[in-house]
């Protein structure tokens, strides 16, 4: 609205501000105080669920979106194209072992590729991944167990069972290099023993010979959102002709 007297009722208006200036300045300090209150719980409360959701990561062993089980080499290559998949890993379990000084807590040992190393908390701090033959990486808790100092090309000697799923082969002893090596997280529900890609693939073409399936690979995945998790990757699913709630039907992608 135009007024003609607009100089005269910004100066009533400055009088009256500066008539009541504690009431005012009271006023001020409250709502900056209330902003500040509010800020605080925010950030408090956005603090309080990323380390709650960290905590449960880390208990199921990584934090990856989702997982595609049992997938052949053909499926991974469709699934990690799906544009609701932004990134994927791929991880080939070998083994286990659960006796001796693995009888609390087993330790598996696979095989993982880059992106399911970090997802999986399993990057090393000291050294790198296994990239070829009989190299390792694995926690520093399980090396003590094993009674190994961490050390870079420390000899590691694992005795562990070849198995996947239902089917299992036989007892392997190995000894391997030490490559890199990590702290142990309590909360982890396995210690993971990471091999390379060779030895995966040589001790599966030896398990296949005395009549075992190929073992299985699982892929992990980051969708572009993280709304609906489950309902985004059976929609991958379905996209691609796969079936996700079957456990007998072999293009079945759970």
């Amino acid at each position: 609205m135009n007024v003609k007297n607009r100089k005269c009722i910004r100066k009533l208006s400055l009088k009256s501000l500066y008539a009541n200036r504690r009431r005012n300045l009271i006023a001020i300090f409250a709502i900056a105080l209330t902003t500040m209150l509010f800020t605080s719980m925010f950030t408090i409360v956005l603090s309080l669920n990323a380390s709650y959701e960290t905590y449960q990561f880390r208990q199921v062993g990584g934090y990856a979106h989702g997982t595609f089980k049992d997938v052949s080499p053909e499926q991974a290559e469709r699934i990690a194209a799906h544009p609701k998949v932004k990134a994927a890993g791929a991880r080939k379990v070998i083994g286990i072992t659960v006796d001796g000084v693995f009888s609390k807590t087993p330790a598996e040992i696979s095989y993982m590729d880059a992106n399911c190393t970090k997802w999986s908390y399993t990057t090393p701090t000291t050294g790198r991944m296994p990239e070829s033959g009989k190299e390792v990486a694995m926690d520093t808790a399980a090396l003590q167990l094993l009674g190994v100092t961490p050390e870079l090309g420390a000899e590691v000697t694992v005795s562990y069972s070849i198995t996947d799923k239902d089917q299992t082969a036989f007892t392997v002893t190995d000894t391997f290099t030490l490559v890199g090596y990590w702290e142990y997280d309590e909360l982890m529900p396995v210690h993971y023993i990471n091999i390379s890609r060779d030895y995966a693939d040589d001790i599966e073409a030896q398990a296949v010979k005395t009549g075992l399936q190929p073992f299985r690979t699982d892929l992990n995945v980051m969708l572009a959102s993280s709304t609906n998790i489950q309902g985004q990757m059976e929609q991958v699913d379905t996209d691609l002709g796969y079936t996700w709630d079957s456990y007998t039907d072999p293009n079945s992608v759970r």
